[in-house]
């Protein structure tokens, strides 16, 4: 089932709601690391993402695994921007 998922993920991955997850999941994730720290920012992000999933099981269209992938990938992206960003505003005499 894996191997399925992950065979179709690319081509879902390209489709503009999915593209919507992880565009918003970016900017939640960047917007939440002025708040709280970047893990917890990844987390909340990603559990509200989750949750919306959840939603959509009961109220909408139903539970999507792309979507949340779409999320995961969105999150991770602004995370790794906030680490970027950490890395390259670190003063260089911080790390003797």
């Amino acid at each position: 089932m894996l191997r399925l998922f992950f065979a179709h993920l690319i081509a879902k991955l390209r489709e503009e709601d999915k593209i919507k997850h992880m565009v918003w999941s970016f900017w939640l994730t960047l917007g939440a690391w002025l708040l709280w720290s970047p893990l917890l920012a990844f987390s909340a992000v990603f559990l509200l993402g989750l949750a919306k999933e959840f939603w959509d099981a009961r109220y909408g269209s139903g539970f999507c695994f792309f979507d949340m992938a779409g999320n995961l990938i969105g999150s991770a992206a602004g995370l790794l921007l906030v680490f970027v960003l950490a890395f390259a505003f670190t003063p260089v005499l911080s790390f003797f």
